[in-house]
């Protein structure tokens, strides 16, 4: 659900005056109108996004059920992997290179795909999930795995 952009909106608890709405919460309310005494020109006034209060009062018919378990965690698998999938994908490259570590390309973009995760999990940090879990494990097996082709290229080589 998005919320309307800053601007004056009619008060929820007073309608016939205007409250700043800065996008995220109420500000102050707008000086009372002055009655005018010249007759001003009548507009049509241009059609308004819906003030957060509206935006509350449909939210709650929507409000989805709490999750518990099992459900919540596939939830909440779901989401970090939707909100870093870099962490995840470095993570699959590091497990493949154990079994085909080609040229050690897949253990170094599992490295690099973990540190590219690592940093969306920094920018991430005011979401409740980041991947920062995830995407340190990929490091950490891409470095295994990278490791390990080394020691194995060493002792052919040597």
């Amino acid at each position: 659900m998005t919320l309307p952009i800053a601007g004056w909106y009619p008060d929820p608890q007073d309608p016939s005056r205007t409250r700043w709405w800065d996008g995220a919460r109420w500000g102050q309310l707008a000086p009372a109108p002055q009655l005018a005494t010249a007759a001003s020109p009548v507009y049509e006034a241009p059609p308004r996004p819906p003030a957060p209060s509206e935006y509350r009062q449909q939210a709650a018919w929507n409000d989805e059920p709490v999750l518990r378990g099992r459900k919540a965690r596939i939830a909440k698998d779901r989401a970090t992997r939707a909100a870093n999938p870099f962490g995840y994908a470095g993570l699959v490259l590091a497990l493949i290179a154990f079994l085909f570590n080609v040229f050690a390309i897949p253990g170094i973009l599992g490295i690099v795909f973990g540190a590219i995760g690592l940093a969306r999990a920094g920018q991430l940090t005011g979401s409740r999930v980041t991947g920062f879990g995830v995407s340190l494990a990929a490091i950490i097996l891409g470095l295994a795995a990278s490791g390990a082709f080394l020691a194995r290229a060493a002792q052919l080589l040597g």
